[in-house]
């Protein structure tokens, strides 16, 4: 059954970001070859704008109550944001997070290329600089490069949001999940999936040569990655 309250939700989103990209981000984009810093100064912060849209929504509209616990955010420091995927809409929760503990601001997602035609949404996140993917290491490393270069030359201290298992938890994800600990004598998850850490690793170490991330990567782990001597559980079965 199709609720109003979603009907409402998605229409609102898909009309604040195709209206908001034509006609808030669009005059500024000349902006983008006369000043890049001045650029990206602007743009984040119209988008941070716009993404207090849905916080609004999800607690207003939909009552959702976010529970927070563990270390906070440190607001305005760079940092690598890893998240496990159980469903395709999850990351949007961070968000409530973020604007409570950190800038909206300051967040890129990296996510799949081919989002990013999708009208509006789409739209908004090529200007917001969000990091798409063609899942091709081949490809994808050179564009991470120009990316990652491009935020530590203009000296912005972006919060990145990486999925490290790739894809959302689905009954076809966890089937080739179960297969890839087969193969290679790994336990097999019931709530994650086994994570692809080579994009972590390349962008950790790329971060922290060019003196963008404060502190160093001492070793990836498959279920899980250690920061500083520090054991991260990204993957908790």
């Amino acid at each position: 059954m199709v609720s109003w309250k979603g009907i409402y939700f998605v229409l609102s989103l898909f009309l604040g970001s195709f209206f908001g990209s034509i006609f808030m981000l669009g005059p500024f984009l000349p902006l983008m070859f006369v000043s890049p810093v001045w650029y990206r100064w602007i743009t984040d912060r119209v988008v941070a704008t716009w993404l207090t849209l849905p916080v609004a929504l999800l607690e207003i509209v939909f009552r959702a109550k976010v529970v927070i616990t563990g270390d906070g955010f440190i607001p305005g420091e760079r940092s690598v944001i890893i998240m496990n995927h159980r469903t395709r809409m999850d990351w949007m929760f961070l968000w409530n997070c973020l604007l409570r503990y950190s800038y909206l601001r300051l967040e890129k997602i990296c996510l799949k290329s081919s989002l990013k035609g999708i009208p509006g949404f789409g739209w908004a996140m090529q200007v917001a600089a969000f990091i798409f993917i063609q899942r091709k290491w081949e490809e994808d490393k050179n564009h991470f490069e120009n990316m990652l270069d491009y935020f530590c030359d203009i000296h912005e201290p972006m919060q990145l949001l990486i999925f490290p298992e790739g894809t959302d938890l689905t009954e076809n994800t966890k089937a080739r999940s179960n297969e890839f600990a087969e193969k290679n004598g790994l336990q097999k998850y019931e709530y994650v999936l086994h994570p692809r850490t080579t994009g972590f690793t390349f962008i950790v170490e790329r971060l922290r040569d060019e003196i963008c991330l404060p502190y160093p990567v001492i070793q990836s782990l498959t279920t899980g990655f250690k920061i500083d001597k520090k054991t991260i559980p990204v993957l908790t079965n």
